[in-house]
């Protein structure tokens, strides 16, 4: 079997059970044979040898069950950087771009900001900050110690040597109530929603994905405690699902934050909420 034998191969097992059934054989093949898509369409006559064939029908047999394509690799681009990836956490999407986007324009001339990453994962959304701005001084926090030691990885593959990893169930452990930006991308989905039982999310740990009968809870916990740790003027910045943008802006400005702005995704979909904090004046 020759690498466009073996493309045409794959792509007929899995038309009938991936929505990305070309690159999804592109990605693993890649992947079988350590080389990048320019070199499929560059070698399309390079013969696999019989480990290299076994390996791929293996893991065409595995997405076809429809196991991740992150989790057969092990890995997800996020931000232009490769992301070790396991079932322990979510796999980093590219709409959750939309944060980092957001507050590298906002916070652009800003050289000492404090950032608070809670409910890390991956770690995709701190080290792509600590990448973008080193000077800065950033937490990450996750409930999960598999999680915590999962982006303690990412980060030393990736040389960040500015974020400080804290395995906290939210606030709980911490310590600091002086974040300029706190940043998450929270659990957002309702408990009985179908979706839960479509594509990659199956394989995903059920607690990073629902958050309640509406999917509002954790963003509802966030917007009451995120005050209690921000600094006067300081960003609260959440992730949430398309059909959330009103029920977030209102809990957004119900919990007292103001000049609150939304944006939305690459494909168009509202994906981002953020709102400023100003620290009530004491009555002393």
């Amino acid at each position: 079997m020759n690498i466009q034998q073996a493309l045409q191969y794959a792509n007929q097992q899995l038309l009938d059970c991936s929505p990305s059934a070309s690159l999804d054989t592109q990605v693993l093949l890649s992947h079988v044979l350590q080389c990048n898509s320019a070199h499929l369409i560059a070698w399309p006559e390079k013969e696999l040898n019989t480990q290299q064939e076994d390996n791929f029908r293996v893991l065409i047999k595995q997405r076809q069950q429809g196991k991740p394509v992150a989790h057969l690799t092990g890995e997800r681009e996020f931000w232009s950087l490769n992301f070790k990836v396991n079932d322990s956490t979510l796999i980093p999407r590219p709409e959750t771009e939309t944060l980092i986007e957001y507050i590298l324009e906002k916070f652009a001339k800003q050289n000492n900001i404090k950032l608070l990453d809670m409910g890390t994962g991956t770690g995709a959304i701190a080290i792509a900050l600590a990448n973008e701005k080193p000077g800065w001084k950033i937490a990450a926090c996750d409930i999960s110690s598999q999680a915590i030691q999962l982006a303690e990885q990412n980060s030393l593959n990736h040389q960040t040597n500015n974020i400080t990893f804290i395995q906290s169930d939210w606030f709980s452990d911490i310590q600091a109530n002086n974040f300029n930006i706190i940043v998450s991308n929270p659990p957002y989905i309702a408990e009985d929603d179908d979706h839960l039982s479509q594509g990659d999310v199956r394989f995903e740990p059920r607690s990073a994905l629902t958050s309640g009968i509406t999917g509002l809870d954790d963003i509802e916990y966030l917007c009451q405690h995120a005050k209690q740790h921000l600094l006067n003027h300081g960003y609260l910045i959440i992730e949430h699902g398309y059909d959330q943008q009103q029920s977030v802006k209102d809990c957004f400005i119900r919990n007292g934050f103001s000049t609150v702005e939304q944006r939305q995704d690459l494909s168009g979909q509202p994906r981002m909420t953020a709102g400023q904090y100003f620290t009530q004046p004491s009555n002393d």
